[in-house]
Formats: structure tokens, C-alpha cells, sequence
């Protein structure tokens, strides 16, 4: 059911092929919004509406012509952009600081910062000249609470806080917002998938996949008790990028279980 909140907005998600960028294609899509979605690989984020409400659109944040066709596609499609939601990201898993090469700490600054860059870039020039628009970035808990096996990854998120507050003072005499949704523990493709942390921890423990993944839970200590899932970040990014959130900008929103400590 359509409930109003984007009504008439032209949203543009990243890395919205799967998980929590197409979840968030989703929820903007029932929030009454058209949705241009892009990534390397675009998946199932064709099948969620016709071409009248989403634009599904092949595009590498890598580079910056990636970054242009996917705002181009957007005012070619649908005349305007209102929101920006930067998604797409990589998270490698390595075995320690001291081996991640110059090219290793290259390859996932380039799409996890540089892709973030470009997109706002391109869609800020849009939204300069309207008056008006909103960023909102997804980030990690592991900007603030960095994880050993995933160093470049942690400091790339990180980044991704300062941008976002970089573009919150510049850009907010033009009528822009910028925000921060920092996800943890949060159920996406990459637990479920064949051979993905739910397979894993399975393995590890003895145990089936499910009893695997409550005893997860409970060794990192969450407080709710359970993994969160990519709805519960999708429905903050649409409330974000609602009218509902019109005096927010420059802030970090934690969808953690309650892990990231206050301080």
C-alpha cells in the first residue's frame, strides 16, 4: 500500500540490486516515490514495479561516468532528482592491517568512498539548481567501532561520516539535507547466501544454520536479542528522506540492536 510520505519524489539509490538497496527501492516504491536504481548488477530490482515508477540501471560508481549515466538516467526518466540514497559497497574480509595491500586499501576506498563522492557529486549539481534535495548515506557501526577483519572497510565507512557532515554545512543554504543510517547486524544477502555467514558460523558451531546465528547474536552481545533485518533500515531511510524529517541533517542513526555505544 502506497502511504504518501515520497509522493511525487525521484529517489535514486546505489547498490540497488539487492539487500538493503533494494529493500530501500522497495519501501520508496509503497511510499508512493519513482525509484531509479542502480548497480554492477541489478538483479531483481526489475521485477518490483514497471517502467512508470523504476528505471532499473547498470552503472559502476568506480568511475565517475558511471556515477553521470545514473543521474542522467533519472532526469531522461522521470525529469528531476530529489534523493540520493548511497548504498553500493564492499566489504573484504582480510586477515590483518599488515597485509592489505596499496591496491587492496585502493580498491574499496574507490566504490566505498570515491562511489559515494561521485554520487553525490552529480546528483548535488541537480539538486543545487532545484533548491532542494536529500543525501542519505549508508555507513556501518564499524565507523565507530572498527573491526579487525575488516580494516579498510572500517576506515572507508568512517569517511563516509565526515562527507556526509562536509555536505550538511555546505549545502544546507541551498535547501539540502545530508544523513548517516548506520547499519549492524542486519540480516542481508550475505548471511543467507550459499556459503554466507549463516553457512559459516553452521560449520563452525555444529549446529543448523538458524541456532548458529541466535548463538552469534548472543557472543556479540546484542541487546534486543536478534539480527536486525533490511526493512528496519529501509523504513529509516524513507522516513530520512520524508518531509517528516525536514529539521534533520548532518546526523548519524544507528539500526544496531542497540550495539554502537553512546560515546
Amino acid at each position: 500500500m502506497v502511504n504518501g510520505d515520497l509522493s511525487g519524489r525521484v529517489v535514486v539509490i546505489t547498490g540497488a540490486g539487492g539487500g538493503i538497496g533494494l529493500a530501500c527501492a522497495r519501501h520508496a516504491l509503497d511510499a508512493g516515490a519513482r525509484v531509479v536504481g542502480a548497480d554492477v548488477q541489478t538483479g531483481q530490482l526489475g521485477e518490483l514495479a514497471g517502467p512508470d515508477r523504476l528505471r532499473a540501471v547498470p552503472a559502476d560508481l568506480r568511475t565517475s561516468a558511471g556515477a553521470e549515466a545514473m543521474i542522467a538516467a533519472a532526469l531522461d526518466g522521470f525529469g528531476r532528482v530529489d534523493v540520493l540514497v548511497n548504498n553500493a559497497g564492499i566489504a573484504p574480509v582480510r586477515e590483518g592491517f599488515l597485509g592489505i595491500t596499496d591496491a587492496d586499501w585502493a580498491s574499496t576506498l574507490e566504490l566505498n568512498l570515491m562511489g559515494y563522492v561521485r554520487a553525490a557529486r552529480a546528483a548535488l549539481a541537480v539538486m543545487r539548481d532545484a533548491g532542494s534535495g536529500v543525501l542519505i548515506h549508508i555507513a556501518s557501526e564499524a565507523a565507530r567501532m572498527p573491526n579487525p577483519r575488516l580494516p579498510d572497510y572500517s576506515v572507508s565507512k568512517a569517511a563516509v561520516l565526515m562527507l556526509s557532515k562536509v555536505l550538511a554545512a555546505e549545502f544546507a543554504p541551498y535547501g539540502i539535507r545530508s544523513t548517516v543510517v548506520s547499519p549492524a547486524f542486519v540480516r542481508s544477502p550475505i548471511y543467507d547466501r550459499p556459503g554466507g555467514i549463516a553457512d559459516s558460523l553452521a560449520e563452525e558451531f555444529g549446529v543448523d544454520r538458524e541456532t548458529a546465528l541466535q548463538r552469534y547474536v548472543e557472543l556479540n552481545g546484542i541487546p534486543l536479542g536478534r539480527l536486525g533485518t533490511v526493512d528496519e533500515v529501509a523504513a529509516m531511510v524513507t522516513f530520512l528522506a520524508s518531509d517528516r524529517a525536514a529539521f534533520v541533517t548532518g546526523a548519524n542513526f544507528c539500526i544496531d540492536g542497540g550495539v554502537t555505544p553512546v560515546v
